[in-house]
């Protein structure tokens, strides 16, 4: 079980990789060809007990993304797929095996896997809705000693692209972010994340 989660994540990224090179000739719009880069930072005021059982972590996060169209949909939808390098996370939590002692970990990960279901239109305020899902090394076992470094994650994403021109937007909006060791670990207590993010993107 253990291997088949670890290749998981690399088998569905490679399998999206191509689908987003064969697929982006079936969109329409010229605009929408082009691939984005994003620069993307989000800060949560605190975690909830959810999917994951960690409260009251403040938690901050950077990524740095690329979108690709894949295929768009009338009247004026398209799915993107999406993937994220993050250089940088970082919580600051209760550590549950020592009295709930305030305790600082940082990470670095990916999420290969993502999609986006977007309004292609030209407006210049446009809704949309995202999600994704890859893994976050952390410097330590996280969030307790029985847990693992090597965690993974998943989140979804309601946000606004606010367009400037043909080649730049900023984004804005929440994220619902949850990190576990998917019972890979001898604990898996999970922490999950309420983001508010904002995004910078280039075409």
């Amino acid at each position: 079980m253990k291997f088949a989660i670890k290749l998981l994540f690399p088998a569905l990224f490679l399998f999206f990789c191509s689908a987003a090179q064969t697929s982006v000739a079936q969109t329409t719009n010229p605009e929408y060809k082009r691939a984005t880069f994003t620069l993307w930072a989000g800060y949560s005021f605190n975690s909830v007990r959810f999917l994951g059982k960690t409260e009251n972590s403040q938690t901050q996060i950077f990524g740095i993304g690329l979108q690709r169209p894949l295929k768009e949909y009338p009247p004026q939808k398209a799915i993107w797929y999406t993937a994220d390098l993050i250089p940088y996370i970082h919580f600051n939590y209760p550590k549950r095996d020592e009295n709930n002692r305030m305790t600082s970990r940082s990470g670095f990960g990916l999420s290969p896997v993502g999609f986006t279901l977007m309004d292609n239109s030209q407006k210049r305020l446009t809704p949309y809705i995202r999600t994704t899902g890859g893994m976050i090394f952390m410097e330590r076992n996280f969030p307790t000693d029985g847990a693992r470094k090597l965690n993974f994650t998943f989140d979804i994403t309601l946000g606004a692209n606010l367009r400037f021109n043909t080649f730049a937007m900023i984004s804005f909006g929440y994220k619902f972010h949850h990190i576990s060791n998917a019972e890979t670990g001898n604990e898996n207590p999970g922490l999950d994340s309420n983001f508010l993010f904002l995004k910078f993107s280039i075409q």
